[in-house]
């Protein structure tokens, strides 16, 4: 049985601490274990020391037999709210400790790196440190920045920088058009609104044919996928007789759908099992969104009730990423 690689899971650096700067998340570590994260002046949330403490990380991974975790930032440090600058400075921190991290113990850390996707340009020249100066996989982005959904015209330099850099690209929900209508129900956004999300924005980007103009990019969705899976028989029915749907995308969307790829971050058998059938098990890696509260521990524990043989989930498990990594590094 193949040892699990957590593709899922949130990192920021401790020296984030010492960054201030308008529309940037802050960081305030009051005590070694113990930290405050908050957005736009208000308290967002309280984090530990498994943010930031890579052997801490370690420790949790031995005793969960986890062989590997790809980190990413805590999507609300995205701020994309920030002065270009600001951002560019944000997300650089961010990519300098992630790739630290990932330079010490590369048996146990791969890593994806932040950028400030509100400036296509300072986003585009982020990017290219990420990957060819850090040599991380790739980055984690928001769906929507600056006012821009992530199939805006204005971002297609983005995309095409991803795919010449041959970049994972981890989308992952934080914040979109209309979420305050959410905020009366304290955790919804995360519960409800990110897969629904996730779902509006895969399937623009489906629709668009970004899969088929950038193929050596990979894009992995956050949260299985969010809403996609069981919209994509819809978005096929009207594919049949939009004609407009037709010129832009040659295929039926669910046939296009399997060149995602998801974490199974779904805490249902029943559901992976239906993401597994529309995107194939080869498209699907384990995701635990650690270290935070609705964590899924130990990460896999999904797999347990599904009915997929043993090469498929040795590929969940590990297969997959080794597979997404050498695509990335050009051996594959």
């Amino acid at each position: 049985m193949e040892q699990i690689v957590d593709f899922h899971t949130h990192y920021i650096p401790d020296s984030a601490a010492t960054y201030r700067a308008d529309g940037c998340t802050k960081l305030e570590i009051e005590t070694p274990t113990c930290g405050q994260l908050y957005e736009n002046g208000k308290h967002y949330r309280t984090i530990d020391e498994r943010c930031w403490d890579a052997q801490r990380r370690i420790n949790d991974m031995d005793e969960r037999n986890i062989a590997r975790q790809v980190i990413s930032p805590i999507p609300v440090t995205n701020s994309y709210a920030s002065s270009s600058e600001d951002g560019r400075k944000w997300a650089r921190l961010h990519n300098d400790g992630i790739a630290e991290v990932v330079r010490k113990r590369p048996d146990r850390f791969s890593g994806l790196g932040a950028i400030p996707l509100q400036d296509v340009d300072a986003a585009c020249a982020e990017l290219t440190y990420v990957r060819r100066d850090l040599g991380l996989l790739g980055v984690e982005i928001g769906t929507t920045a600056a006012g821009r959904e992530l199939d805006d015209p204005a971002l297609v330099p983005f995309w095409e920088q991803c795919n010449a850099l041959r970049a994972l690209i981890f989308i992952h929900p934080e914040t979109a058009p209309g979420f305050e209508r959410h905020r009366n129900i304290l955790g919804y956004s995360a519960a409800g609104a990110y897969p629904t999300e996730t779902g509006v924005i895969s399937s623009k980007l489906l629709l668009g044919g970004y899969l088929t103009r950038f193929p050596d990019m990979k894009i992995v969705l956050a949260h299985g996928g969010g809403t996609l899976m069981w919209m994509l028989p819809r978005l096929d029915r009207f594919w049949s007789v939009q004609k407009s749907w037709q010129a832009t995308l040659p295929e039926r969307p669910s046939i296009e759908a399997r060149k995602f790829y998801c974490d199974t971050l779904t805490f249902d058998a029943t559901n992976l099992e239906l993401i597994a059938k529309r995107v194939g098990l080869d498209h699907l890696m384990v995701g635990s969104d650690y270290p935070f509260g609705v964590m899924e521990d130990p990460p896999g524990e999904v797999l347990k009730d599904v009915s997929f043989d043993g090469p498929a989930l040795d590929a969940i498990r590990a297969g997959t990423f080794r597979k997404l990594a050498a695509h990335v590094a050009g051996t594959a």
